[in-house]
């Protein structure tokens, strides 16, 4: 059984690679994941690497689990569901594990696997609607990834968030804290509103797609500014900060617009979030952050094609 639910599980990723077509998912694979093992191996045996790796591993486990779908199905039809759960993340989850085995890091490697066990073990809560929902009329009301998104992920975001203000002791505790905000920021953009919610006040692509980007970007920016205001009190690290939070700018544009170069009326993109989540963890690595940026032309090219057959532009 086990077998058979990872062999759905590949399935599923071909069939959800029709989101943004076969080929373009294969050179985005080919472009990111020599970068994503280059950045594994260089960095996992350097502190804190081997820590922060296998913690973003464990909560991308986590955001996949949470949203499952099939466990009352599976539930069903065989007594221990919970076995095939953590059998099916360990094998997707071992070049990691084997890296840290390798790089003789063997505690590292046994919590990542209890972590995940632990994860299986945990029922995914299905999707209910809360009798006192949280009030973020301060957001806009276009900003709608938003406010479902922070009312899905508030708590995880405040456990994230908290961290960096322990940047006065040392930056690396805000950079670490940034990075896993924007992985939650960024995640909220793989959910595609209706087409109906896309098409209303008829906006053209360049102008829609132009102030998409700069209110979601702008509002981002303010988020992690204490963030980066707590990491510029070091002096030495003044210049890779601001390094750091432009890439972090980069990578909400690169969401926003890979969501619109593959939109498809309302449906979850779990090809969308398995490319930004990679995108985000290879980023930390300046020179890569630039060619995403170069990469995100071809992006907004392709958006803005989509999205003038969708919004029937005229210009």
């Amino acid at each position: 059984m086990v077998r058979k639910v990872i062999l759905l599980r590949f399935l599923q990723l071909y069939r959800n690679s029709g989101d943004i077509g076969i080929f373009r998912a294969l050179f985005l694979l080919i472009f990111l994941l020599p970068l994503l093992i280059l950045f594994l191996v260089q960095r996992i045996s350097v502190h804190p690497w081997p820590l922060v790796i296998p913690a973003g591993v464990g909560y991308i486990t986590w955001l996949i689990h949470s949203r499952r779908q099939d466990y009352y199905f599976l539930a069903c039809i065989m007594p221990q569901p919970r076995k095939v759960f953590a059998a099916e993340y360990i094998f997707f989850t071992s070049p990691v594990i084997a890296l840290l085995f390798a790089k003789a890091l063997f505690f590292h490697a046994l919590a990542l696997t209890i972590l995940l066990i632990t994860i299986s073990f945990v029922v995914p809560a299905r999707a209910s609607v809360s009798p006192r929902p949280i009030k973020l009329s301060f957001i806009p009301s276009g900003m709608f990834e938003w406010k479902g998104g922070i009312r899905k992920n508030l708590v995880v975001l405040i456990l994230f968030y908290i961290p960096g203000f322990l940047g006065f002791y040392h930056p690396g505790f805000s950079a670490i804290s940034a990075l896993m905000v924007t992985l939650v920021f960024t995640s909220f953009y793989s959910e595609y509103e209706s087409r109906n919610m896309l098409c209303s006040g008829n906006p053209g692509p360049r102008r829609f797609l132009f102030y998409k980007i700069l209110r979601h970007t702008g509002c981002f920016a303010l988020v992690m500014m204490p963030l980066v205001g707590i990491a510029l009190i070091t002096p030495d690290s003044r210049l890779i900060t601001v390094g750091y939070f432009l890439a972090l700018m980069n990578l909400m544009v690169f969401s926003i617009l890979l969501k619109y170069y593959q939109y498809r009326p309302s449906v979850f993109s779990d090809a969308h979030q398995v490319l930004v989540t990679i995108t985000c963890l290879i980023s930390v690595i300046l020179s890569v952050a630039l060619l995403i940026a170069l990469f995100n032309l071809f992006l907004a090219a392709g958006a803005h094609n989509n999205l003038k057959n969708l919004l029937d532009d005229q210009n």
